[in-house]
């Protein structure tokens, strides 16, 4: 009997062990600048901005908007869908700077949102946080320095998402107009193309 129950604790452990480290190294989707594009292509990947800091109820942030198919359609001569992403695709850059604490950050009205948080395919995420690399100096992202990007968790409707963020380290500065602060990413599908629906940010 004592062997018996010994076995089944054994099998019990076993599965404790093989399933710990999914939960325990769940991540943040983090994309680099470099999985957008690099500084030389940039006209054909930053549709809008980064912006100078807008204010919104208690914080400031910094937003950027970017065609991750390359396709801003005023390079391609697209006149159809000038101002926008010929292809519909479109990644919405939101940088904030230190200081909050137990943070829920929502987007709202999102059109052509698809929610996806595997931190383990990162391109085909459609939220997540972007961290800078030396090949991209042209778009917002988090330069972490000594810091890490926090495990960010979701909360999610089919045209919302809302960011928890236990903590916003003080980043330091990147380079170019890679600012500073966490930058966070939503991306959309947008049919048509334009006009462009921009999330609402609370």
């Amino acid at each position: 009997m004592k062997l018996e129950k010994r076995a089944a604790l054994s099998i019990v452990m076993i599965f404790v062990l093989i399933l710990y480290p999914i939960s325990a190294f769940a991540a943040t989707p983090i994309r680099h600048g470099s999985d957008i594009g690099v500084d030389s292509g940039a006209d054909s990947w930053n549709l809008f901005g980064p912006t100078k800091l807008l204010s919104v109820a208690n914080f400031s942030y910094a937003q950027q908007v970017l065609c991750p198919n390359h396709d801003v359609a005023a390079s391609e001569g697209d006149v159809t869908n000038a101002g926008g992403c010929s292809s519909g695709a479109y990644v919405f850059l939101f940088q904030i700077p230190t200081g909050l604490t137990n943070a829920a950050i929502s987007f709202k009205n999102l059109v052509g949102f698809t929610f996806n948080d595997d931190p383990n395919n990162p391109d085909q995420a459609t939220v997540g946080a972007v961290q800078c690399d030396a090949t991209n100096t042209k778009l917002l992202c988090t330069t972490l320095g000594p810091y890490q990007i926090p495990s960010i968790t979701f909360t999610h409707t089919s045209t919302s998402v809302t960011f928890h963020i236990p903590s916003i380290p003080a980043y330091p500065a990147g380079s170019g107009t890679q600012g500073q602060g966490l930058t966070l990413f939503v991306q959309t599908q947008q049919s048509p193309a334009v006009p462009v629906a921009f999330p609402k940010i609370i």
